[in-house]
């Protein structure tokens, strides 16, 4: 008799635990399930899919991160938004905080253009994580403040600017 207690009490347990268990799982899988956020910068071996440069692990750096999970980095904001513009690419854009380095959806970011401060293509751009950050470092400098479509009508013309440009020969 005791022993049928005893199972019925185990069973019990199991029963509750497995439910508690599928409902931890069913939580961790809700929020941000699928999204691949941005991988670490390997300055040995990344290179810039725009000018083919190496890519730093700094403040400049870039990346779009594809929903299949494949990561395009650019050593410079200038280089990725070109590449956007030229290439059309289906993927989530990153950039780097000027003041932290964390890494910050386009969209949600705000840019300087400014030549005060010298980027890995001298493009210019630098990023901040919000409008407040981005106004912070416009009191203690000069340049633009933009949004990132901005950034890349700026890009576009500089693009089309640099091909009507004659060549030396």
């Amino acid at each position: 008799m005791i022993l049928i207690g005893v199972n019925h009490m185990i069973k019990h347990y199991l029963r509750n635990f497995l439910s508690l268990s599928i409902l931890v799982m069913l939580l961790a899988s809700c929020g941000k399930a699928g999204i691949i956020l941005p991988q670490a910068i390997d300055e040995e071996v990344d290179i810039c899919e725009a000018c083919t440069m190496m890519v730093q692990d700094n403040q400049f750096s870039a990346q779009i991160v594809s929903p299949s999970g494949q990561i395009f980095k650019f050593d410079d904001i200038g280089c990725m938004a070109m590449y956007i513009n030229d290439n059309l690419p289906v993927g989530q854009p990153y950039v780097r905080d000027f003041y932290s380095s964390e890494w910050v959806e386009v969209e949600k970011a705000s840019f300087v253009y400014t030549d005060e401060v010298e980027t890995p293509m001298n493009y210019g751009f630098l990023a901040f994580t919000d409008k407040t950050n981005s106004d912070k470092f416009l009191t203690e400098s000069s340049g633009e403040d933009m949004m990132w479509n901005q950034v890349k009508e700026k890009m576009k013309e500089r693009s089309s600017h640099d091909e009507n440009e004659p060549t030396h020969n």
